[in-house]
C-alpha cells in the first residue's frame, strides 16, 4: 500500500456550495416540512427504488439477536461481578498480601498473554502479507449494484466536501447508489443539503425520529433502501481511494461466499495537525497494517478467526448482512459486535487491499471523547456475548474464543488496570523502609521475574513495534514521534475510564465526533508526497 496520504483537493481546503448542474443527476426532493423523498430513477438507472416510510428493524422491536446491547448486563453477569466484587474486599480483609498477590499474578498473566498475543499478529501479517497477491481491481462496466451508506449527523461543513469526494469513486453511476442517511429532525444538515446539486446515483433518505440516537440505527434504515449486491459504510470525513469499490468486487469474486466482509485499511490525511493527530495515525497503522492482516492472513479470510471491523469501509454481502438483521442500534460501536456475530455464524472476514483516509481528531477533549465512546462499546459487546460463554465457544471455536478475550475483554480491562499498576509502580519508587518492603512482599520469586518481564520487555517490545510499523509501512518520519507511545497510553487509559462510567450512567448515549476540523483555516494540510519521502529519506 502507498503510505503518503493523497494531496489535499482544493475542495478540501474550502466549503463548495455550488457546482455545476448535471443533465443527469438525481437530487433529493426537499418538502416543506423539511423531510426528504427519494425520486423515481427507474427511467435513469436499474436501481429499484423502495417506497414509503422506513420500517422498524427487528432490533427496535426487542426481536434482533438475544436482544443485543438494548439489555445492558443480565442478572447472571450481575451476580457473577457482584461475587468476584464481595470476594476481593472479604480477600483484603482478612489475607491483604495474599490478596494483593494473587490479583497482581493475574494483571502480569494478562499482560504477558496479551503481548505475546500481538508480537504472534504482527510477525503472522509480516507472512501473510509475503503470501497474498490481491487481485487486480474489476474491469469494465458491466458490474454488480454497489450500495454506499454515509450515516450523517450535524454534518452541514463537511457534507459539500463529502459529496465531491464519493463522485471521485471510481464506478459506473447507473451500477452505483449512494444514501447519504440525515436525522429527521436535524435542520443544520438538512438545510445544507437543499443547497447541493447531487451527482447520478446519489439520494438523500431521511432517518424517522427514534430511539436510540446512534449510528447503527441509521444504518439499519439505509439498510432497508439498499438495492446493491454489495454494500459499504463510510463516515463524513471519508476519502476512500477511488478504485475501492473495484477492488472490493473483484476480491469477492475471487473469495469463497462464507467470505462475507471485507475491511479496508484506515489513516489520516491531516495527521501532522498535531502531536495528537500523529500519535493516532500511528496507532492506526500498527493495527490495520499490522495486527489486521495477522487476523485476516492479508485478505485470504482465514477460518475460525474473530475479526473485530473497523466502524467504516466495511463492504458486505448484502443478502448475508440482511440475514445477520445488520446493526445493534444499541451498541455504541455496532462495528466489533458485527465482526463478532459474523464469527459466530460461521462466515468471514478479509482484508481489502485499499486504504481509506480519514480524519483524525486533533485535540485532547474531543479524542478522549471519541475513545471513550469506542471502549464504551467493547465493553458492552464483551458483556453481550460473554451471556454464554460455552455457546460462544462453540459458535466461535477454540481460536475465535481466544481472539475475542484478547481483543475485547483482555485489551479493555488492561486499560482499565494500568492506572493502578502505574501508582503500585510510583509507590515503590516513591516510599522507602517498611513502606518500600510492603511492596516488595507482593512481589515472590515466583512472580518477580515474570513482573519484570511484562514492565520491561513487554513495554519495549510495544514501543519497538509502533517505530518498526512506522519503518517498515512507510511512516518513517513518524518514528520519532512513537517514542512517546507511553504518554498516548495514558490517555487510553484516560478515555476507558470515562467510558466506563459513561457506560454505567448512560449506556446508549452517543459520544458524537466532530467532523471538519482539518478543514479550517487553523488547519494545517498535509504535505505533499515529496516532503513525506523527503523526510523518510532523512530519518532513514
Amino acid at each position: 500500500m502507498n503510505a503518503i496520504p493523497p494531496e489535499p483537493s482544493a475542495e478540501d481546503q474550502q466549503i463548495v456550495n455550488e457546482r455545476p448542474a448535471d443533465t443527469g443527476a438525481i437530487g433529493p426532493s426537499v418538502q416543506p416540512n423539511g423531510r426528504t423523498t427519494m425520486p423515481d430513477r427507474a427511467a435513469r438507472s436499474p436501481l429499484r427504488v423502495l417506497k414509503g416510510e422506513a420500517r422498524s428493524s427487528d432490533w427496535d422491536c426487542g426481536d434482533g439477536p438475544e436482544s443485543g446491547a438494548r439489555l445492558v448486563i443480565t442478572g447472571a453477569e450481575q451476580l457473577t461481578l457482584g461475587l468476584l466484587a464481595l470476594l476481593i474486599v472479604v480477600g483484603l480483609f482478612v489475607q491483604l498480601r495474599y490478596t494483593l498477590v494473587a490479583s497482581i499474578a493475574f494483571v502480569t498473566a494478562l499482560y504477558l498473554g496479551t503481548g505475546g498475543y500481538k508480537i504472534w499478529l504482527m510477525a503472522w501479517g509480516e507472512f501473510g502479507s509475503a503470501r497474498y497477491s490481491p487481485p487486480p481491481p474489476a474491469e469494465g462496466d458491466d458490474l454488480p449494484v454497489y450500495t454506499v451508506l454515509i450515516p450523517l449527523y450535524r454534518e452541514s461543513r463537511i457534507l459539500p466536501v463529502l459529496v465531491d469526494r464519493l463522485a471521485q469513486l471510481d464506478y459506473p453511476a447507473d451500477r452505483l447508489q449512494v444514501l447519504l442517511l440525515i436525522e429527521a429532525d436535524d435542520d443544520e444538515t438538512q438545510l445544507a443539503a437543499q443547497e447541493l446539486e447531487l451527482p447520478r446515483g446519489m439520494q438523500f433518505v431521511t432517518v424517522p425520529l427514534g430511539q436510540p440516537r446512534t449510528k447503527p440505527r441509521a444504518l439499519n434504515v439505509g439498510l432497508q433502501f439498499a438495492q446493491g449486491d454489495y454494500v459499504v459504510v463510510y463516515d463524513a470525513e471519508d476519502r476512500p481511494e477511488p478504485d475501492q469499490l473495484r477492488k472490493a468486487v473483484a476480491a469477492f469474486r475471487r473469495l469463497p461466499d462464507d467470505v462475507v466482509c471485507l475491511q479496508a485499511r484506515l489513516n489520516f490525511y491531516n495527521r501532522y495537525q498535531s502531536l495528537l493527530a500523529r500519535l493516532f495515525a500511528v496507532d492506526y497503522a500498527t493495527w490495520y497494517d499490522q495486527f489486521l492482516p495477522g487476523l485476516t492472513d492479508s485478505g485470504l479470510a482465514r477460518p475460525g478467526v474473530f475479526v473485530p471491523l473497523g466502524g467504516t469501509s466495511n463492504h458486505f454481502r448484502i443478502a448475508s448482512l440482511r440475514a445477520l438483521s445488520g446493526w445493534d442500534p444499541y451498541n455504541v460501536t455496532e462495528d466489533c459486535d458485527l465482526g463478532t456475530r459474523l464469527g459466530r455464524g460461521g462466515l468471514r472476514t478479509g482484508l481489502l487491499d485499499s486504504v481509506t483516509w480519514e480524519e483524525a481528531v486533533p485535540r485532547v477533549r474531543p479524542w478522549i471523547k471519541q475513545r471513550s465512546r469506542w471502549v464504551k462499546g467493547y465493553l458492552q459487546t464483551y458483556l453481550v456475548h460473554m451471556r454464554r460463554p460455552a455457546q460462544l465457544w462453540r459458535e466461535l471455536g477454540a481460536r475465535g474464543f481466544l481472539d475475542f478475550q484478547l481483543l475485547v475483554g483482555a485489551n479493555s480491562l488492561i486499560l482499565l488496570l494500568n492506572p493502578l499498576m502505574w501508582l503500585l509502580t510510583a509507590a515503590y519508587v516513591a516510599t522507602s523502609g517498611s513502606s518500600r518492603a510492603f511492596v516488595e512482599s507482593l512481589f515472590p520469586t515466583w512472580l518477580y521475574y515474570p513482573a519484570l518481564l511484562s514492565f520491561v520487555i513487554g513495554n519495549f517490545v510495544l514501543l519497538y513495534s509502533w517505530i518498526f510499523v512506522c519503518v517498515r509501512r512507510g511512516y518513517a518520519e513518524l518514528t520519532r514521534v512513537a517514542l512517546l507511545a507511553p504518554l498516548y497510553w495514558v490517555l487510553l487509559s484516560v478515555g476507558a475510564w470515562v467510558g466506563l462510567i459513561s457506560l454505567i450512567r448512560n449506556p446508549f448515549y452517543w459520544a458524537k465526533t466532530e467532523h471538519g476540523v482539518s478543514l479550517t483555516r487553523d488547519s494545517t494540510a498535509p504535505p505533499s508526497p515529496a516532503t513525506v519521502a523527503a523526510r523518510a529519506e532523512q530519518v532513514v
